[in-house]
């Protein structure tokens, strides 16, 4: 009985539509009558006054549609059908429904992917507990370049006691060999103190960290190790690793993102009796203390200390430090910071261009509009219809943007740096920046969508009916609300441009520099002893000899040289100089790099003035130096520097148990020779004086060779490390690495990507800034067909008729971009300071200007070739 009773009603209700349905088509066609007779009367035809009547009402579905809303229906069949209306009218103006998805989608997926990036980088980019009060300790002399704290085991003991602090570790990072297989692998390992895994406060993944407890011969893998090495078993806690020989227990692995110092496997950090082994020290400082006020409590201690071993710090020192992010991000910061803020302005650019968009429509629908109020349709039942469709824009938008989102993410960190942020970050969809990009665009999209349907809304019958008919002339003033949008847009785009052209320029030129050597087929190996090797001078510098002229035989091999640091343009500490050998007078200072003589020839520096020290009186140590060009043209510019005499650092040789100094160098040296200026304060910064010394004068406990090869170096490193090998058994090789790559990770790397980045944001404001053009003069051309059709029929010529187009447009194009240059030219200061690109370059902001009045043209090419080409008398019987 229920089944028939459901079913009589269900029938009732049908029937009752249909005859509804059929009152309505019947009052249709009475109004659709009623207008045919009032066209007849003005002298038409009964066809072209049905059709006329018909284009004067919208057409039959939009017609019915507002019958239809004059019915009181309950609220989820309302729903139901303004979705189908809304979702008819996208797809009837497919373009302009794709290009307002397509404008809010790009808004939210920029602005997500590159918040997501910053706040992985900038503000959480570490799982350490407290890491926002880490801290790196250095200590300023009159040097520009600070030394890190390093600490013996007692002073070490004493700092941790210190009230402004919550904590602190020592670290000795070294290269050590993996031993007991075919050749000794070069890892890096991190001794680190047993208190550190606690201090950090990060769980293991697999086992346990050690601690106090635990014996000196345990190991932690890091996780990159463990997966490469291990390939990820988890049984890998209870094995043994061996390093320099020595057996250690491996008692655990790391998570992913715990990535201290970049090293391979942590084992704990047993402090020497010798005052002269020391290890860095890191801190954390205490909840409410600020870096001053831990400054001024520090500085007594650590005086103290240098009192007790002075060879462990420079004189006349201040400690300073310096939060956790800052040492690995840098200057980058601020250029996330520029590009957060760039992002920002492409969202506003979006929804500025969704609301032209919006209002272009929905000037054009405001006939239909004022029609469904005049058919009986509240205020209500139109903006709740008109809400639905902006509705299913937003959504489709939001939609959109959310897999454009997840999408930036991954593109922007596959391009991003590895250099330029912590290897602990872990970048992922930021939900939080998500959502208020959504809900701007949305807010935005409703707001333009209701604003004129709430205006069109209040139209009363007279205007609907004789809205096309009364008027001689379309809107004869310019679109105030529009070109005012049109111009904002405009000037964030040539803000964007300008942006955009300086990093391109920059990179040009970072490109294009003249490093002073040729980098190809320039490839770079890094040797480091193990701990306690070659203990002697003369013992070390002829192991070191060894290896070069072994490696030197290497058919793949077109010649090879020992350098201290790496290839150009690595950054390296500075010494003090004295021109007239006495230590009474500092006359400034200088980058000291040591090299063996074939350094020049490999890298292909050119030699302009002197000689080149031999491998005799290198091995000799004999003192003699060469110098760049840089260092001639500031302290000799008239004059030959050949055979002049140079001290450096007062004549102090600092030594230690990592460092042996040649007998007798008293840091004095005769200039022998001028070479050219390569690169040595980055691509970006002018070169500094420099002198290079024999490697023999102090020897390191590790190096890198330098080597051109004669062809595809890919084969070679397994070559050199069976040399080496053969040389000693137990010496590990590092990694090899190119002079192109790291050109590219150094320099060029960053600029690549900001410039990448700033350009593609730039190309989209400049779509947003053509599609609200294009959508505004369609818009006035649709407005003003009949004004056109009269011009043109009383004698208008076709370029008056462009003019009328394109001018205002123009005009507003011109006063944004007047705007947005001297917007680039106020904020050029501070994008110069962060990103190190000029924005106030008059070519450039010049072609920017050209550039944003082509585009301007372009997009008003086809509106205005619509105009000239409407027929007078069409265009008279349509309005």
């Amino acid at each position: 009985m229920d089944f028939i009773r459901v079913l009589m009603r269900r029938c009732a209700a049908l029937f009752s539509r249909r005859k509804l349905d059929a009152e309505l088509d019947d009052e249709f066609r009475a109004h659709i009558d009623l207008a045919i007779e009032e066209n007849m009367r003005d002298g038409m035809t009964r066809r072209q006054a049905r059709t006329a009547a018909l284009l004067h009402f919208g057409g039959v579905t939009q017609i019915k549609e507002a019958y239809r809303m004059r019915r009181e229906l309950p609220f989820i069949e309302q729903m139901g059908n303004d979705l189908r209306f809304g979702i008819r009218q996208l797809v009837k103006n497919r373009a302009f429904a794709i290009t307002a998805v397509l404008t809010l989608a790009l808004g939210i997926g920029a602005t997500t992917a590159v918040y997501s990036v910053i706040h992985a980088v900038l503000i959480d980019p570490y799982p350490y507990q407290g890491a926002s009060r880490m801290v790196h300790l250095h200590l300023y002399d009159k040097e520009p370049f600070p030394d890190d704290l390093a600490l013996t085991g007692p002073q070490f003991v004493h700092f941790q006691k210190s009230s402004v602090l919550d904590g602190a570790i020592a670290q000795d990072p070294f290269s050590m060999a993996l031993t007991g297989e075919d050749l000794p692998e070069q890892v890096q390992v991190d001794r680190i103190s047993p208190n550190a895994f606690q201090y950090f406060s990060v769980p293991a993944l697999i086992g346990r960290e050690f601690g106090a407890s635990d014996s000196s011969q345990v190991a932690v893998l890091s996780f990159a190790y463990w997966k490469s090495h291990y390939a990820g078993r988890s049984d890998v806690a209870g094995r043994t690793v061996q390093l320099d020989h020595e057996s250690y227990t491996i008692v655990g692995v790391v998570p992913q993102r715990f990535g201290w110092a970049g090293s391979d496997i942590y084992i704990p950090l047993v402090y020497s009796s010798d005052f002269r082994r020391i290890a860095n020290v890191y801190a954390r400082i205490k909840t409410g203390v600020s870096n001053e006020a831990a400054e001024q409590a520090l500085q007594p201690m650590l005086d103290a200390f240098a009192k007790e071993t002075p060879q462990n710090f420079p004189q006349k020192f201040k400690v300073h430090l310096v939060r956790l992010n800052d040492i690995a991000v840098g200057r980058f910061s601020g250029v996330l910071v520029i590009l957060f803020i760039t992002v920002l302005f492409l969202l506003l650019l979006g929804c500025v261009n969704v609301a032209i968009l919006l209002l272009a429509r929905a000037g054009a629908r405001r006939p239909e509009i004022a029609m469904r109020k005049t058919l009986g349709a509240t205020r209500l039942r139109i903006v709740g219809q008109l809400l639905v469709e902006v509705l299913l824009l937003s959504v489709s938008g939001g939609v959109l943007g959310v897999i454009l989102a997840c999408a930036g993410v991954r593109l922007v960190t596959h391009y991003l740096p590895q250099s330029v942020f912590p290897s602990e970050a872990q970048i992922a969809l930021n939900i939080p920046v998500l959502l208020f990009s959504v809900g701007v665009s949305m807010l935005t999209a409703v707001a333009a969508g209701l604003w004129p349907a709430l205006l069109a809304s209040r139209t009363q019958l007279r205007q609907a009916t004789d809205a096309a008919s009364a008027r001689l002339a379309g809107n004869r003033g310019v679109n105030i609300s529009h070109m005012s949008l049109l111009a904002l847009q405009v000037a964030l785009t040539v803000l964007l441009l300008a942006c955009s052209g300086a990093t391109l320029r920059k990179l040009s030129q970072l490109v294009h520099a003249d490093l002073g050597y040729d980098p190809h087929n320039l490839v770079s190996v890094s040797i480091a002893l193990r701990d306690g090797a070659y203990p002697h001078w003369q013992r070390r510098i002829n192991y070191y000899d060894q290896i070069l002229k072994t490696i030197s035989t290497n058919p793949s091999v077109a010649s090879a040289a020992i350098v201290e640091g790496d290839l150009p343009p690595s950054i390296l500490d500075s010494a003090t100089l004295s021109l007239s050998g006495s230590s009474s007078r500092s006359d400034g200072s200088v980058i000291p790099q040591q090299v063996s003589p074939s350094y020049f020839s490999t890298l292909r520096i050119p030699l302009l003035r002197g000689r080149v020290w031999s491998d005799a009186e290198a091995l000799h140590a004999n003192r003699l130096v060469l110098i760049n060009s840089a260092m001639q043209r500031r302290y000799w510019p008239n004059e030959n520097p050949i055979g002049q005499t140079i001290l450096l650092n007062n004549g102090v040789v600092t030594t230690n148990v990592w460092t042996l100094a040649a007998p007798g160098n008293n840091g004095r040296y005769e200039i022998i020779g001028v070479v050219g200026d390569s690169p040595n304060r980055g691509l970006d910064e002018q070169v500094a004086p420099e002198v290079y010394l024999p490697y023999t004068m102090r020897t390191f406990d590790s190096f890198s060779l330098v080597i051109r090869t004669n062809g595809d170096p890919s084969n070679l490193l397994h070559a050199i490390k069976e040399q080496v090998h053969a040389i000693d058994a137990t010496q590990a090789v590092g990694a090899m690495t190119t002079a192109s790559y790291l050109l590219e990770r150094d320099s060029l790397g960053r600029e690549r990507f900001v410039a990448c980045l700033f350009t593609a944001f730039a190309l989209l404001g400049l779509a947003f800034a053509a599609s609200g053009l294009y959508s505004i003069l369609s818009y006035l051309v649709s407005q003003r067909t009949r004004e056109f059709g009269v011009r043109m029929a009383l004698g208008a010529k076709r370029r008056h008729i462009v003019g009328l187009v394109t001018l205002p447009a123009f005009v507003a194009v011109l006063i944004g971009s007047a705007f947005g240059l001297l917007a680039s030219y106020a904020c050029s200061r501070l994008f110069a300071q962060w990103t190190s690109g000029d924005a106030r370059d008059p070519v450039m902001l010049g072609f920017v200007l050209l550039l944003m009045l082509a585009i301007a043209f372009a997009a008003s090419l086809i509106p205005a070739c619509l105009a000239t080409s409407i027929d007078p008398m069409r265009a008279l019987r349509t309005e």
